[in-house]
């Protein structure tokens, strides 16, 4: 039960990784973007580069539901005594990287840890080292909404110090888009998958009859090939050869 519960956190972890890191580094390009002094253009950029991060982190994501569910099949094989074939070239199999409805959950819950915790310890206690390190960590979600409040606010000292730390509930505005992302791509790939198992699985059918009905037009062709020589050959040669040897000789003696 243990190695079961160890199992599943590590896949969790293994599986939010990689979207932490590629956050972080849509957000250190992002924080680069800030330092533009035309405003236009770093907003226009800044918003670019959030999609392109949405976008990677649902393709992603998605690949993930996919590998989820080719896990899920091979455990049904498994669990059946069936052989899995090249369903094992998805990795080695473990019940914990098995496809389930909630995993998709509970994956957006994992990628989007950190920058919760911090954006809740920076707005409620106005921590200036929590609001930097949510900065540099996960600018992704904090430097749009910054960027706009900086825009429409301005940028002299005493309005920057009113909205520094309002500003930082806006971060659940991309968390939460961020969040719902993961849960629809994760289902999606599994669904994706889903439904090119099935369309193999008619093939394997498709396959299995024809092969049947080949089989039994095989045993089949011999039986009337033997019936038509039986029914055939025989009376003709009964009727047909020994008449004419017996006609052939009277007519010799007759002669």
């Amino acid at each position: 039960m243990i190695g079961k519960i160890g199992w599943s956190i590590w896949e969790y972890f293994r599986r939010s990784v990689t979207p932490f890191f590629m956050n972080l580094m849509f957000g250190m390009t992002m924080l680069a973007i800030s330092t533009i002094s035309i405003v236009e253009l770093k907003l226009v950029l800044m918003f670019v580069i959030a999609a392109a991060d949405c976008l990677l982190v649902f393709i992603l994501v998605r690949a993930a539901g996919e590998n989820a569910y080719k896990m899920k099949v091979i455990g049904q094989l498994i669990r059946e005594n069936r052989p899995t074939g090249s369903a094992q070239d998805a990795g080695t199999y473990r019940v914990s990287k098995e496809y389930r409805w909630y995993k998709g959950l509970i994956l957006a819950a994992a990628v989007n840890l950190i920058p919760v915790i911090l954006t809740l310890v920076s707005a409620l206690g106005e921590n200036l080292g929590a609001r930097v390190t949510l900065m540099l960590l996960c600018g992704w979600c904090y430097l749009p909404p910054f960027s706009i409040y900086q825009t429409v606010f301005g940028t002299e000292a005493e309005q920057v110090d009113a909205y520094l730390y309002s500003s930082v509930w806006w971060s659940f505005v991309l968390i939460g888009i961020q969040f719902i992302l993961v849960v629809v791509a994760y289902y999606l790939g599994a669904t994706k998958e889903k439904v090119h198992q099935y369309v193999l699985a008619r093939q394997t059918e498709s396959i299995e009859e024809g092969i049947a009905r080949h089989q039994a037009n095989n045993s089949n062709a011999p039986k009337g090939g033997k019936a038509h020589a039986q029914n055939n050959g025989k009376p003709h040669a009964q009727n047909g050869g020994k008449p004419s040897v017996q006609n052939g000789k009277k007519g010799a003696k007759k002669h």
